[in-house]
This record gives C-alpha cells, sequence and structure tokens, in this order.
C-alpha cells in the first residue's frame, strides 16, 4: 500500500481528476437525455389527460341537454364524445401502460364501462318526463367519470412538474459535480505547484540576501516541483559550504595579510629600539648630548608603536560614539585646517567648493573627522609628484547631502577597486599601511545612516563620494 502511494505522483492524482470530470460530463448526457425524454413523455400524457377530461365533460354537457330537452342530437352528441372518452383512454393505456397510475386508471374504467352501460340512451323519453331512477343513476355515474378524470389529471399534471424538477436537477448536480473536482484539482495544484513555486521564489531572493535557510518539505516525491524543491534545498546548503569556505579562505588570507603588515609596522620602530638600547648599554662612551638623542628616537619609536596598536583596537573593538548635531561645513573646513601642511609639504593644489549653507547633521564629530581625515590622506598620497585635490559638498535633495574627496592621483585598478573597503585590504607595499582605514571609515557612514562610494581610473585619479542624511530634528 505504501509502494503504491509513493507512485501515486502528482500527475497521477491530476489524471484522475481530469477522468472523472470526463466521466461526469459524459455522464450528465444519457442522464439528462433520459429526463428529457420522460419529461416529454410526462407532458404528452398529461395532453390526452386533458384532451380526455375535456371530452368527458363535453359529454356529460350533451348528456345534460338530452335529459332537459329529450332532443336526439344532444344524444347523439352524448354517444359521439363517450366513444371519443373510451378511445382516448385505450389509447392513454397502451401508451404509458408502465407510466400511468394504476388506481385511477382502474376507478375512470370502471366508470366509463358503468356509463355506457345504461341502456336510457337507447329509449328517448317523452317530453316533460319525470326524473327517472335511471337518470339520476347515469348522472351519478357521470359525475363521479369526471372527478376520475380530474384527479387523473392532477396526478398526470404533478408527474410533469416532477419531471421538470428531475430535468432541472440533474444537470445542476453534474455541474456541482465537476466544480468540485474542478476545486480539488485547483486546491491540488495550488499546494502541489503554486505554493512551492513561491517559496521557491522567496527563498531565492534570500539567498541573494545571504540567508541559506533549506525550503520546507515533505520528502515525498509527486511531481517535477518536488524534485525543483528538494534540488533547490541542496544548492543552498552547496552554496552555503561555499561561501563559509570562501569566507574562511579571506579569513585566512586578510589574517596573513594582517600579521604580515602589523608585523612589519612594529619591526621597524622595534629594531630602531633595541639598536639604539644597544649603543646605550654596549659599553661604548656615549656623550650626554648624543644620549639625550637616543633616548628621544627610544621614546618616538615607542609612540609609533604604540600608536600602531592604537589603530588596530580602534579597528577591532565597538567603538560608542557620541551623536550630535553637527555643522558639515565647518567640521570638513577643520578637517581641511588639520591637513593643510601635509597638503602644501606634498605640493598638492586644495579646491574649496564646500557650500556655505549646508543643513545640520546628526552624527559624531571624531568619526567623521577621522573619515574626512582618511580620504585626504589617501589622496595626498595618491600623487607623490603633486596634484589637484578637490573637496566637495552640496545638497543632494531635500533630505541627503554629497560629500566628494577628489584627485588626480594614479589610480586604483579595476582589479582592486570591488576590494577597497575590505578589512586589511591594501595598495600600499607591505609595511606601509595595515588596510584598516577604508574600512574603519565604512563602517562610520554606514553608523550615520549614510553610503560611500568610489569610482576610480588608472592614471586619471579617484573620487570618494559620501552621502550623508540631513538631520530631521
Amino acid at each position: 500500500m505504501k509502494r503504491l502511494q509513493a507512485n501515486f505522483t502528482l500527475q497521477h492524482k491530476l489524471n484522475l481528476f481530469i477522468y472523472l470530470g470526463v466521466f461526469v460530463l459524459l455522464l450528465n448526457f444519457p442522464v439528462v437525455y433520459f429526463e428529457v425524454s420522460r419529461m416529454n413523455e410526462r407532458i404528452l400524457s398529461l395532453e390526452l389527460t386533458e384532451d380526455l377530461y375535456n371530452t368527458i365533460l363535453e359529454m356529460r354537457r350533451y348528456e345534460k341537454n338530452f335529459f332537459l330537452y329529450q332532443d336526439k342530437t344532444s344524444l347523439a352528441s352524448t354517444s359521439y364524445y363517450y366513444d371519443q372518452a373510451k378511445e382516448l383512454f385505450s389509447k392513454m393505456q397502451v401508451l404509458f401502460k408502465k407510466s400511468f397510475p394504476k388506481s385511477e386508471c382502474a376507478e375512470l374504467e370502471k366508470g366509463l364501462q358503468q356509463y355506457g352501460a345504461f341502456e336510457i340512451f337507447h329509449d328517448v323519453p317523452q317530453e316533460n318526463s319525470p326524473e327517472t331512477d335511471a337518470q339520476l343513476e347515469i348522472r351519478s355515474v357521470g359525475k363521479q367519470v369526471v372527478d376520475c378524470a380530474g384527479t387523473l389529471l392532477k396526478v398526470e399534471r404533478n408527474h410533469v412538474a416532477k419531471a421538470l424538477r428531475n430535468a432541472l436537477r440533474w444537470p445542476l448536480i453534474f455541474m456541482g459535480a465537476m466544480l468540485f473536482l474542478f476545486l480539488m484539482g485547483a486546491q491540488l495544484v495550488r499546494r502541489k505547484v503554486i505554493r512551492p513555486l513561491a517559496d521557491i521564489e522567496r527563498a531565492t531572493g534570500d539567498v541573494a540576501r545571504g540567508d541559506f535557510s533549506p525550503i520546507p518539505h515533505t520528502g515525498k516525491m509527486e511531481s517535477q516541483v518536488d524534485h525543483l524543491v528538494v534540488a533547490f534545498n541542496r544548492m543552498a546548503r552547496e552554496l552555503e559550504a561555499r561561501e563559509e569556505q570562501i569566507v574562511h579562505s579571506r579569513k585566512i588570507a586578510s589574517l596573513g595579510t594582517l600579521v604580515s603588515g602589523i608585523a612589519h609596522e612594529l619591526n621597524n620602530p622595534i629594531n630602531n629600539i633595541v639598536l639604539t638600547v644597544d649603543a646605550l648599554v654596549g659599553g661604548r662612551k656615549v656623550s650626554e648630548e648624543r644620549r639625550s638623542v637616543l633616548l628621544r628616537d627610544i621614546l618616538r619609536q615607542a609612540l609609533r608603536a604604540s600608536e600602531i596598536v592604537k589603530n588596530l583596537l580602534e579597528f577591532s573593538r565597538a567603538e560608542t560614539s557620541v551623536y550630535k548635531e553637527l555643522s558639515l561645513t565647518e567640521l570638513l573646513r577643520d578637517t581641511i585646517q588639520i591637513a593643510e601642511n601635509h597638503i602644501v609639504i606634498s605640493g598638492v593644489r586644495l579646491h574649496d567648493e564646500i557650500a556655505e549653507d549646508l543643513p545640520k547633521i546628526n552624527g559624531s564629530r571624531q568619526g567623521l573627522e577621522q573619515v574626512f581625515l582618511n580620504l585626504i590622506t589617501n589622496a595626498v598620497h595618491a600623487m607623490p609628484q603633486g596634484g589637484d585635490l578637490t573637496i566637495r559638498a552640496s545638497l543632494e535633495d531635500a533630505n541627503k547631502i554629497k560629500i566628494q574627496v577628489q584627485d588626480t592621483g594614479t589610480g586604483i585598478s579595476d582589479e582592486n577597486l570591488p576590494h577597497i573597503f575590505d578589512p586589511f585590504f591594501s595598495t600600499k607595499d607591505v609595511g606601509r599601511g595595515t588596510g584598516l582605514g577604508l574600512s574603519v571609515s565604512y563602517g562610520v557612514v554606514k553608523k550615520h545612516g549614510g553610503q560611500i562610494q568610489v569610482k576610480s581610473k588608472v592614471g586619471k585619479g579617484t573620487t570618494f563620494t559620501i552621502i550623508l542624511p540631513v538631520h530631521e530634528g
């Protein structure tokens, strides 16, 4: 039984619904045809019954005239309609022998036989003859015949109404059955096809955002959609595993770059300190002036090592900054003033295009100052032979301020451009940087709800663009 259920796929279920629908549709035609035929038969029977009833009424009318006026014409008409009634009744018995009501027919047949058995119709009474017992009996039997015919007519009308209801009921039943099968099939398609496809569409977006959660699945392989869901889950697992491998590899590579950079950065001041200390304690005579110079050099090299360690700690720890309302124009001008000596010494020409009427922003002065100073310093380093440094700040729209730091330096290659915000990535020679500056800047801008972008062309320069939201009060 379980094996049969396992082999009973979605296609088999849909085929079953289709076959049942076709069967119900085909069954509808003979049933409806049968009911319509029965209705036609009952209508024909009703027409004959009405003719019989009307004929009997005519017979009674001429019978009444005969007894009132004792004319042979009325007697002849009575006999004529009596024969017509017997002929119609016989025809009805032949045509509708099975469907005709037996009790009503038996009473009507008995009444017609009694009515035709009276001999008074053969002896015309004299004018003004008194009403005889035979006449009373004939009238009584005639009334009984009319009542039986009326009852039979009523029964036939009920039969026609019932046949009409059946003729209308069966198409409705078959339509309901087909609608039920259609809804069941639609529900099956929605549950087995549409919903899994919607889940796949949603999961595809989740994968694009880095969420590799599998799509819930019962494990029953009933359709190609189930195979697709299983394949998608397998792909998601493999992508997650590959991403973990890539992240792990990048961590190892970044760690190697970090260790190499930190080692070279710390090695230089440590070597200088060791050599200086060796000169002081090596047994050689050192003048007081020379000793003072050597000690200052030791202090300078120690401060350099301390600064390297401080930069590394600032990157690794979660900084708690104080956010307040700031004037971006004032902040940029103060940052330029801090870097002004470095800019002038490097032979770089500064172009100030900072708007004066910029709205306030909500941010950390220390963090944003570090970002702008880092971008200015990198721009100056990219122009060892001098060049043009342009700093722009303007209102992008009612809610955003755009800041640009543009240089005419060496530029960044297309190969390195996608990685410049990665931690520990640096285009400088080993020992000249740890690759933390732009990564820290990226994090600071993101914390301020902004964006940082870069465009660069080798030999023509680089432009960093920062978008910051306006303070809304």
